[in-house]
């Protein structure tokens, strides 16, 4: 059994599937089998991926744990020589599969889970959010109404010059 975190996130598990090829390839189009395999009630299949490893040719495994998932590297280390002799189908589960709710995967013995990989935590600043400014209701609102257009003037204005054309055309014809 594998306790999933209510609220989880940048988390991906990867389980090897024993299973012949034609189910392990029906098994990425198909929630339903997913979510059994799994041993849960409710599954994002947005958050599931199932693949052969030979399609990922020369990039392998952990090139791809790596540049597709940003998996730690100090992870990637730890299970290299899993990850290298792996063959055949896998399937990835990563967090937004179970959307945000605390769930308990019972993964089918045609699931064996190889290893659980974390994002990499982004460097960069952290941003201070601890100012006035930045907190909820503290503004003061803006209750002026806008101002309506000022149109005085513009409907006369078309008037006179259909009025004026009205002439030329009347002027025209008699003369």
């Amino acid at each position: 059994m594998i306790k999933i975190p209510r609220h989880e996130q940048g988390t991906t598990r990867l389980f090897s599937l024993s299973m012949p090829e034609d189910k392990a390839r029906a098994l990425g189009d198909d929630p339903d089998q997913q979510q059994a395999l799994l041993g849960v009630e409710t599954l994002n299949s947005g958050g599931v991926e199932v693949f052969s490893l030979s399609d990922l040719g020369d990039l392998g495994l952990a090139g791809y744990l790596r540049e597709g998932i940003d998996a730690q590297e100090e992870q990637l280390k730890r299970d290299r020589t899993k990850l290298s002799a792996l063959s055949g189908w896998v399937m990835l589960v990563h967090s937004s599969a179970f959307g945000g709710q605390a769930v308990t995967l019972s993964p089918a013995p045609e699931l064996t889970l190889i290893g659980t990989y974390s994002q990499t935590p982004a460097d960069g600043d952290v941003i201070d959010l601890q100012a006035e400014s930045a907190q909820p209701y503290t503004g003061e609102p803006d209750v002026t109404p806008a101002k309506a257009p000022d149109r005085r003037g513009k409907g006369s204005l078309v008037v006179a010059v259909l009025a004026l054309l009205f002439i030329l055309v009347l002027w025209w014809a008699f003369f």
